[in-house]
């Protein structure tokens, strides 16, 4: 046998299982490195679903404070309405009793 094919076999016989026991080793770690992927998509599917939840309740809380103050305003501008019509009465009366007064007079 010559010294290449010595080498050669040495080699093989003292690299080969040792890339082997690598490989099963990558092959175990690239395994449990998808397990700890697979879990951390999980995880930011829970928390992207908790956070649209969340925007849903405040985007719908939003929408109740926003229809109370309209409502709100809705309630204040019929009674200022109502308050004007009550001082335009007001003030046609103290015009009618100056000038019956000034009647009297």
């Amino acid at each position: 046998m010559s010294v290449y094919d010595q080498v050669k076999q040495a080699l093989q016989d003292i690299i080969a299982p040792q890339i082997s026991e690598l490989r099963g080793e990558m092959k175990s770690e690239i395994a449990e490195l998808r397990g700890e992927i697979k879990c951390v998509r999980s995880e930011i599917a829970r928390l992207d679903n908790k956070i649209e939840n969340g925007l849903k309740s405040l985007q719908s809380e939003i929408q109740r404070l926003d229809d109370k103050i309209d409502n709100g305003l809705q309630r204040l501008d019929d009674k200022i309405e109502a308050l004007s019509e009550k001082v335009d009465i007001t003030s046609d009366l103290r015009e009618r009793l100056a000038a019956v007064e000034a009647r009297l007079r």
